[in-house]
């Protein structure tokens, strides 16, 4: 099932999903031979390296935990692979490249059998392994000198929010109206202001963009805070699902109690239609609201949910809303796959002897940095406690 996990992606968004530490710390627990992740990483010969990118995750984590057969493994895909700049990717992006001794060579290796254009490429600058690769490779160095002289002469465009500062209301207005990459942080600057016109540019369909979106609206919305209070009401019951979802959000940020029904619906309506994106905004909302009667709904999205990151929002959620079911829950967090839930699930989870020896674990687990200091404030609550 491990080797099944691996070899094939699951993850419902592979930009924010986790399940490169829980793996590879399910096959160091096992004690798991790595033949079948090899085997699966040099069988694939296709041009996309999504089927083999969660392996190459996994492997680089190992040898934090003293596996050196999968710096082995790596070592061999980084020069021999079809996707090997996404095995140096994996490297530099788990920290194993401060492992000592375990790379000696590997860049020798690397640019040995690659041409200028491919490193050029590959190279991410001032990203590991390519900033070691450059103390010891002139031409990696001179790649990476070039890609940061090519950032620090790139222009710096009237779009950013500290070149609107002083402009005038109007010429903001004016901004929004015309389009373009300004249209964004034109919004905020008159968000920032308190100017109420940000309720026309929300109803105006010709703002919107081909989702039906108005990008930089929420977060203006956000700054005039309460008093967006009485048009997101009236938002809510308009039909129109752009001024729904803008409403739903101001009620998420500020409203109170008598919201509590909109945002109950959201969360059920987002549940039913597998909107999980969509049902963490009126989680957390509901969690601070301590609405009780939204905690059924938080545990069934917390057991149902396939997009791993959302179940940080539910169980914050459930804290707000059902502190005992939530306490339950983060005992489990605490072995979720990802650190913001195993963060969370650290500060929550009921004291049992069994919990301090797991946040013992997450304190010293060199595959999850994150969760550190989550773990080691726990623990020290508890030690102080009477």
């Amino acid at each position: 099932m491990v080797y099944e996990c691996v070899i094939t992606d699951t993850r419902w968004d592979r930009q924010v999903d986790r399940r490169d530490s829980y793996l590879a710390g399910l096959i160091g627990r096992l004690s798991l031979p790595l033949a079948p992740i090899e085997q699966h990483l040099f069988d694939h010969d296709g041009d996309d390296d999504e089927p083999v990118e969660l392996a190459l995750q996994v492997l680089a984590l190992l040898p934090w935990a003293g596996r050196g057969d999968a710096a082995t493994i790596l070592r061999r895909y980084a020069v021999e692979g079809r996707h090997w700049s996404s095995a140096l990717e994996a490297i530099g992006g788990s920290g194993a490249m401060r492992l000592p001794g375990l790379w000696d060579g590997l860049a020798d290796d690397v640019v040995a059998v690659r041409d200028h254009a491919q490193l050029a490429e590959a190279i991410w600058c001032d990203a590991e392994p390519w900033t070691t690769f450059a103390r010891s490779q002139p031409q990696v160095r001179r790649i990476v000198e070039e890609l940061r002289a090519s950032r620090s002469h790139r222009p710096v465009g009237p779009h950013l929010r500290s070149d609107l500062g002083d402009a005038e209301s109007g010429e903001l207005i004016r901004l929004v109206t015309a389009g373009g990459s300004a249209r964004r942080w034109a919004l905020q600057e008159l968000g920032r202001r308190g100017d109420s016109i940000i309720f026309e540019f929300a109803a105006d369909p010709g703002l919107r963009n081909a989702a039906g979106w108005t990008p930089g609206v929420p977060q203006a919305l956000r700054h005039l805070g309460t008093v967006a209070l009485p048009q997101a009401r009236a938002w809510v019951g308009s039909g129109d699902d752009t001024l729904v979802a803008f409403g739903e959000g101001v009620l998420a940020e500020v409203g109170d109690r008598s919201d509590a029904p909109v945002l109950l619906a959201a969360l059920r309506r987002a549940f039913a239609s597998e909107e999980w994106c969509a049902a963490e905004l009126p989680a957390r909302a509901l969690g601070r609201l301590g609405v009780r009667e939204a905690a059924d709904e938080l545990v069934a999205l917390w057991e149902s949910t396939v997009h791993s990151l959302a179940r940080e929002a539910f169980l914050a959620g459930l804290q707000g809303c059902a502190p005992q079911e939530a306490a339950r829950i983060a005992i489990e967090g605490l072995d979720d796959c990802e650190p913001t839930v195993q963060q969370a699930a650290c500060a929550g989870a009921r004291d049992t002897a069994w919990v301090r020896s797991r946040l013992l674990e997450l304190a010293a687990d060199p595959s999850a940095p994150e969760v550190h200091q989550a773990a080691h404030t726990r623990l020290r609550t508890l030690a102080d406690a009477p």
